[in-house]
């Protein structure tokens, strides 16, 4: 079928109509004939009313309801058969040769005796498996290979963030060290600008959710220069609390910050461009659907239809 000649518009696609199809026994708007089964249809990307794809381009390509534009996309396949396909004229198999005459069958050969048994060497004995771990235990905490150890970290830490209430932690193979949410930019700025520290890298920002218990800020850090890592926390007692902004220690900081504020609905004090980054804003300003990574948060049995997708069949 052409397509030639008609809007350009959205890029839709054939469809057969199948027993189950939502237009099947309704009427085109074009022809008003009713739908039957394997009837090839395109739906309008805008209404998602159901055409004849035959009616569709005589309309010029556009709805007969709303004169939407939409160019049709054959699937491929359709049309003749390429050369490729032709089959071949199959030719007669050639007569077989004669056989060979059967050699002669060889004489019997001598019995011989079986060898002596010989005894197999005795298994080697495995070692006994290690006890699991007790029920609720995490991982074991290690050092991670190829950096430096966590004891040297920790007690450069300790003494950087002294005066900041800091709390300590490990997690498997790196520091933890959390500040109340006044206290984080400093911690941050010392931990990147200290001798010993040098965190002159932000890995990731990311929150956690606790519910009742609040929202956790984590911060990331490595050091590229000494090799070492380190995560540091804060947690903000509700959503639409505040902690200050860590762009001025690392700019990386930016859209992780914006990431996470509208994701968990917290705010970073002193942010330059303080808008969602994945979201958006509706027309009284709210940011939509919502801050879909708070547990509260409703998860949608389906997706929404996009502009120019079409509704499924059920």
């Amino acid at each position: 079928m052409s397509t030639e000649g008609g809007a350009a518009g959205a890029v839709i696609s054939l469809r057969a109509t199948l027993a189950n199809s939502k237009w099947l026994g309704t009427a085109c708007p074009k022809c008003s004939g009713v739908f039957a089964v394997a009837d090839q249809v395109v739906l309008c990307p805008s209404c998602f009313s159901a055409h004849h794809a035959s009616c569709w381009g005589e309309n010029g390509n556009t709805c007969a309801k709303d004169q939407t534009p939409g160019r049709i996309i054959e699937p491929r396949g359709r049309g003749a058969s390429p050369a490729s396909e032709v089959p071949r004229p199959v030719q007669a198999p050639a007569a077989p040769a004669p056989a060979a005459p059967a050699p002669a069958a060889p004489a019997p050969a001598a019995p011989v005796a079986p060898p002596a048994a010989v005894a197999r060497p005795a298994a080697p004995t495995k070692p006994a498996a290690p006890a699991a771990p007790a029920k609720g235990a995490g991982p074991a905490v290690r050092d991670a290979k190829g950096l430096r150890p966590m004891d040297g970290v920790r007690a450069r830490i300790e003494s950087a963030t002294s005066g900041l209430a800091p709390v300590f932690g490990t997690a498997i193979d790196e520091v933890t060290v959390t500040v109340p949410p006044e206290n984080l930019p400093e911690a941050a700025r010392r931990l990147k600008e200290t001798d010993g520290l040098k965190f002159d890298y932000l890995r990731c920002l990311s929150g956690v959710d606790y519910q009742s218990d609040g929202i956790e800020v984590v911060y990331h850090l490595f050091s590229t220069r000494l090799a070492q890592k380190c995560v540091l926390k804060t947690r903000l007692a509700a959503e639409g609390d505040a902690v200050g902004t860590v762009t001025t220690v690392w700019a990386g900081a930016d859209w992780h910050e914006r990431e996470t504020a509208e994701m968990f609905n917290i705010r970073f004090e002193g942010h330059p461009y303080p808008e969602p980054l994945l979201l958006e804003r509706d027309d009284q300003g709210t940011i939509v659907p919502g801050p879909v990574l708070l547990k509260r948060f409703k998860l949608r049995p389906k997706e929404p239809p996009a502009q120019y997708g079409f509704p499924e069949e059920e």
